[in-house]
């Protein structure tokens, strides 16, 4: 069961979810009685990677923008269960709590898998439409992630204070940066340097060490391949053609696997195609959520 707390200041700053004894934090813009959109950010990511997307559709579009357990504003419990079936119960909670019978699915990286999860095993009947932006479908991450990213995850989860540190001291030193964060981008400089700032602070925020490692585990532990087919809901697939975090290959698979699904290809692009794309990025979104089916 969950609680939704409201208070006019909340509103203003993001509201809360208590969810399986934990505090969610998430945004809502736009009308309330328009159609619904849940968007769910990635692995050691936030809600406002979504600025940009909100902004695009308030207009027209009822939207929650979502901290999952262990990132943005939302608890960070050592012991959570950040797996991707938990994560994805709490998504639909939300969902009701908010009375939303049916919605849309916008997922980001693990936010990608996610959506698609939900929409193939939790509530298939409730989803109108699903949008995976560079989203996991494989389990497996592109080999510096596997290699170096996760690594340094580990270490951070097994020495905490390498996290603060690094905040303090390095994150915006920009070859130090530069080499956490080589995954996101297909050119490095292609978004300015301060425009991630918030992005790489959320990524090394205090007590995000245990969320960041364990939550990597269940990426890996949700191979999606098997459930694609069970997803009858319109989908696209939004991918950088030059993804150094997730394959490219993740979204073929939903094109080929997902009935009636496409993909669209950005070329020049990484992982974050809100930031590097963002006109081509919002096109492929709005022209899919918009079409009539």
């Amino acid at each position: 069961m969950a609680t939704v707390l409201r208070t006019p200041t909340q509103r203003q700053t993001g509201e809360y979810a208590c969810v399986d004894s934990y505090t969610l934090t998430y945004s809502t813009a736009g009308p309330r009685n328009a159609p619904a959109v849940l968007l769910i950010h990635g692995w050691s990511s936030h809600r406002g990677i979504w600025q940009q997307t909100v902004a695009a559709l308030k207009d027209r579009y009822f939207c929650v923008s979502i901290d999952l357990l262990g990132f943005g504003s939302s608890d960070k419990p050592i012991d959570g269960d950040y797996s991707i079936p938990a994560q994805a119960r709490r998504v639909l909670t939300i969902a009701d709590e908010l009375g939303l019978d049916r919605f849309m699915l916008v997922g980001h990286s693990m936010g990608g898998q996610v959506s698609l999860y939900l929409a193939a095993n939790l509530a298939p009947e409730r989803v109108l439409k699903v949008v995976s932006v560079a989203g996991v479908v494989s389990a497996k991450l592109q080999p510096y992630v596997e290699n170096v990213t996760y690594r340094m995850v580990w270490m951070g989860y097994k020495l905490p204070l390498l996290y603060g540190f690094a905040k303090r001291f390095l994150l915006h030193f920009k070859p130090y940066a530069y080499l956490n964060f080589y995954s996101w981008f297909y050119k490095m400089n292609n978004p300015p340097f301060n425009s991630w700032r918030r992005d790489r602070e959320m990524a090394f925020q205090s007590g995000i060490h245990a969320a960041m490692y364990h939550a990597g585990q269940a990426i890996h532990n949700c191979d999606l391949r098997p459930h694609l087919g069970k997803i009858f809901a319109p989908t696209r697939a939004i991918f950088g053609a030059q993804d150094g975090t997730v394959p490219p290959t993740d979204g073929e698979l939903v094109a080929q696997r997902v009935p009636g699904a496409d993909l669209v290809l950005l070329e020049d692009c990484g992982h974050f195609p809100m930031y590097e794309h963002p006109d081509a990025f919002l096109t492929a979104l709005t022209n899919f959520l918009d079409r009539a089916e």
